[in-house]
């Protein structure tokens, strides 16, 4: 049972799908302005990034391969009085531009949240994991 309200909950639902709209578009840098200034994003095998400053440089050095679709799983929102968080597994396909697509990578992700202001959720903490691509066995 959620300590959020039912409009808190959506909020953050909101906040998730317009992340997803910007990884689709390639806009990482919309992806910032979801964030608090002070975020911090733990990728994996990568040294804390600590707020956004240090966040947009990191993603300005990464490859520009296309996301072409996500999808989100086994999502669960939880949280009371202007702190959050969300977790979820998702899988990723990339266009690497390369003949043929690449194969779905999956991981799993948390997202901590604030309430800025009544009702505008912001991500204040990401982190997640990869599993790797689901290759079928030959």
């Amino acid at each position: 049972m959620s300590g959020l309200s039912q409009h808190a909950q959506q909020a953050i639902m909101a906040v998730q799908q317009q992340w997803l709209d910007h990884e689709l578009a390639g806009d990482m840098m919309g992806l910032l302005a979801l964030c608090v200034q002070d975020v911090v994003w733990l990728p994996p095998n990568v040294p804390a990034l600590r707020d956004k400053n240090a966040v947009a440089a990191w993603l300005v050095g990464l490859p520009k391969n296309r996301i072409r679709r996500i999808e989100i799983a086994n999502l669960q929102i939880d949280g009371s009085e202007g702190l959050a968080y969300k977790v979820a597994d998702f899988t990723v396909w990339l266009d690497t531009g390369e003949q043929g697509s690449s194969e779905p990578v999956r991981g799993s992700h948390v997202w901590l949240l604030r309430e800025v202001s009544p009702g505008c959720w912001r991500v204040a903490v990401v982190a997640w994991s990869i599993a790797g691509s689901m290759r079928a066995p030959a």
